[in-house]
């Protein structure tokens, strides 16, 4: 029964995945008269209670609990006939009044109240207070339900603001995660007709604008589960809540099983294929459906639209009718794809070309919580986007497999050996804006004190580079530790990137680690009776 829901839970997580809340950016320092404002991503939906509280959709699992009690008979059966189509009805069913009211309309437009649903109370959303005033830094949360296209109006509209309030003629610009999409968008309608007269500097932060698989492939219906990945990614999380049981062996247990499993083939083999035998069945019949009636048709395609966006777009708008019916949204989306997406290095270029500092902060150290992404979760990431779309293409290995000593001595004959992480994991020399580029090491997509000071001190210093900061003891390759404590330049000793492999060689010897620790397990339960 327990594995049984664990794939509809993946099922529905599959679904229900977009919720990124990032927090507020603030800079002050001496001379700092040019305005600052932070354009953050956030796809959290939020509901009203009847008493006026808000909360998170799914935050209770009020939906997700009531697709298991109503339709997990259903489930039970399709996990046996391989039929799923009356689940997927049945689920559908139940989460479709979810999104009554927030959703946006065929034309890609939302209702002026509905924009009290986003996670934000009414009054921070209205326009005077779109942004918010902390230390000398403004933020924005653009309203992810619109096309970046038409969120640029009001964007600029809360630009001329900020700068009317300042008495500033140019603003210095942050994009965060999703965010990027927005400002990027901005750019090219207001900014690029006007040679970008009115931006001092921009800084991409843990940009999704080039692709993030996590979307990527819900949105285009390329799903693939593979077992390495989701091997790493569980075998070294924590369970607090089973930490302390018999001395630590039930934990122990569960990472021997794991472990046990990793080392038979059967048993991987067969843990994928239910796994993506279960999402190609739900795939059409319910994922695609859920995409056409919410999330595809928000702004969350926007960290989908690179490799796959014509396969996206065929996936959620699979027929004439609903290509017709949704006619203008996609247009929209087109609109971006094609005129921002795609031209983001011309965009780039035009900045530089008319003096403004364009810089890029790209995090990574840690593989992708995501399993169902495929190999795409093995690159160096920041849990959620792969250094190397979130850099604008500085070379990312593959966890716990850093460059070879051949590798690097034929870039450092290049002259390019600086470009290479001192833990060998990134090459930043195929980086669009290599001498622009700074990387964190361990950050898991942060943007709190550490990772703030260091965007600040880009920002702040003119004609910001690598080497330029270098000499305020910052490096292009920097390490965080904790949300307190200041950022420290990366070092060959640094090894959280390595693999997590089973310490049993062979399959028997997995086996036998297995019945060990079952007995140590009922041992210590015994002996706490």
């Amino acid at each position: 029964m327990m594995i049984r829901n664990k794939i509809i839970a993946v099922c529905l997580s599959v679904v229900l995945l977009i919720s990124l809340s990032c927090p507020v950016f603030a800079v002050s320092g001496p001379g700092n008269k040019i305005p600052i404002l932070k354009i953050r991503g956030e796809q959290t939906v939020t509901v009203r209670n009847s008493d006026g509280e808000y909360h998170e959709l799914f935050d209770d699992g009020e939906y997700v609990s009531e697709i298991l009690d109503k339709a997990l008979p259903d489930a039970l059966k399709a996990v046996v006939t391989g039929n799923w189509e009356t689940w997927s009805r049945k689920a559908l069913d139940i989460l479709r009044p979810a999104f009554d009211g927030f959703k946006p309309d065929e034309h890609g437009n939302v209702s002026p109240d509905s924009k009290v649903f986003l996670k934000q109370s009414a009054s921070e959303y209205t326009f005077m207070q779109s942004y918010s005033v902390e230390g000398g830094g403004y933020q924005y949360v653009p309203d992810m339900r619109i096309s970046p296209m038409d969120e640029a109006d009001d964007l600029k509209a809360v630009i001329d603001r900020i700068k009317e309030l300042t008495g500033q003629d140019k603003i210095i610009l942050i994009g965060q995660c999703a965010g990027n999409a927005y400002l990027m968008a901005y750019l090219q309608k207001y900014e690029e007709p006007n040679d970008f007269s009115g931006v001092e500097a921009v800084l991409f932060s843990t940009t999704t604008t080039n692709g993030s698989p996590a979307e990527d492939r819900i949105f285009s219906g390329n799903v693939e589960f593979k077992y390495e990945p989701a091997y790493r990614a569980l075998r070294s999380s924590d369970y607090p809540e089973i930490t302390d049981v018999a001395g630590g062996m039930l934990l122990q247990l569960l990472y021997d099983t794991l472990d046990l499993v990793y080392r038979g083939y059967l048993g991987k083999k067969l843990t994928c294929s239910v796994l993506n035998s279960v999402y190609e069945k739900v795939s059409d019949c319910f994922i695609a459906e859920i995409l056409r009636e919410y999330y595809g048709r928000c702004g969350g395609y926007v960290s989908c639209v690179v490799e796959h966006y014509e396969e996206y777009k065929d996936y959620v708008f699979p027929t004439e009718e609903t290509k017709t019916k949704y006619a203008e949204s996609i247009a929209k989306f087109d609109d971006y794809y094609y005129n921002v997406c795609l031209c983001q290095p011309r965009i780039i270029a035009g900045m530089q070309a008319n003096g403004v500092s364009v810089n890029c902060l790209s995090e990574y150290g840690v593989q992708s919580r995501y399993s169902y992404i495929g190999d795409a979760a093995l690159e160096t990431s920041d849990f959620r986007i792969p250094v190397s779309l979130s850099s604008y293409g500085a070379v990312g290995r593959t966890i716990g497999d850093p460059f070879t000593q051949e590798y690097i001595e034929r870039r450092e004959t290049l002259g390019l050996g600086d470009f290479i992480s001192p833990d060998r994991t990134v090459d930043a020399s195929s980086a669009l804006l290599r001498d622009n580029t700074w990387f964190v090491k361990n950050a898991d997509h942060r943007f709190d004190p550490p990772v703030m000071a260091l965007a600040s001190a880009i920002l702040l210093t003119p004609d910001a580079t690598v080497d330029k900061l270098k000499e305020q003891g910052i490096s292009r390759f920097m390490y965080y530790t904790d949300s307190e404590t200041a950022l420290v330049p990366v070092s060959e000793t640094e090894t959280d990137d390595s693999p997590v492999t089973p310490a049993a060689k062979t399959f028997v010897g997995a086996y036998f680690r297995w019945i060990k620790t079952l007995f140590r397990l009922i041992a210590g339960l015994l002996g706490n009776r």
